[in-house]
């Protein structure tokens, strides 16, 4: 009866937790752009050089205060859109050398893919048709996480 209870509330917990992960919410391209500023990055609109690729509707980079580094945010036209950019660009960093460790999450609406070699820390994270993307020296990672968390993503 004790090991029913322990394993009830084990997997209660673990929904609960798992929840969580998944419910979070896209920032549009002025909350992205808003909420950012406020933590001292300067972001800029870059769709311009994505004229041929008419599935994204926005795009900005975004660079830290002493510009060491900078995220990258995409909309895309449809969660579908979004999905195959995040998917594309993961594969990418897939087969880069080197990897020594990788995360990698996913669900309908929230995607998360983080990688760790000597060189580099990447992560790109999608919700539902937004997709953010770093790609910095791992001294950053800290950094890097704590604004992904800030935006919720």
């Amino acid at each position: 009866m004790k090991k029913s209870i322990n394993l009830l509330i084990t997997l209660i917990l673990g929904i609960v937790l798992l929840t969580g992960c998944v419910n979070k919410n896209k920032l549009d391209p002025n909350d992205f752009v808003d909420l950012i500023e406020q933590n001292n990055y300067k972001t800029t609109n870059v769709i311009d050089n994505f004229t041929t690729y008419p599935k994204i509707k926005n795009a900005f980079v975004a660079q830290n205060e002493d510009m060491t580094y900078q995220l990258e945010y995409y909309e895309l036209e449809t969660k579908e859109d979004a999905k195959l950019f995040f998917n594309s660009n993961k594969e990418i960093l897939g087969k880069l050398e080197g990897a020594k460790k990788s995360t990698d999450i996913e669900a309908d609406k929230y995607q998360k893919y983080i990688q760790s070699t000597d060189t580099a820390y990447s992560l790109i994270t999608r919700i539902d048709n937004t997709v953010i993307y770093a790609n910095v020296k791992p001294e950053y990672k800290d950094e890097v996480n704590k604004i992904i968390k800030t935006l919720g993503y």
